[in-house]
């Protein structure tokens, strides 16, 4: 069976110093919170269809960017403040 190789340089050092920090605890809170930004923008693209900008410049992406985050802090803030209403019905007298 053939198998492909992959070139790798020997003068080519980031993967081989990416590999050597990938087991130390920073690298591991880095990768979380790394995360958490990444699922953010995955949220907003495929639940607000933030696929693309739709202003035109640097000034109206950012105002569209500052836009998404607003409505995804708003989102957060309704879902930990939002209590369902209380039950109204009056106890049954048995």
């Amino acid at each position: 069976m053939t198998f492909r190789k992959i070139p790798h340089d020997v003068h080519e050092g980031a993967p081989d110093a990416a590999r050597t920090l990938m087991g130390t605890p920073e690298f591991a809170k880095s990768r979380d919170e790394r995360k958490k930004v990444e699922m953010r923008f995955a949220h907003l693209k495929t639940h607000h269809r933030f696929e693309r900008m739709r202003l035109r410049g640097l000034s109206g992406a950012r105002d569209e960017f500052h836009l998404a985050a607003v409505v995804q802090d708003l989102k957060s803030l309704a879902s930990c403040i939002w209590r369902p209403p209380p039950n109204t019905q009056a106890p049954s007298a048995a």
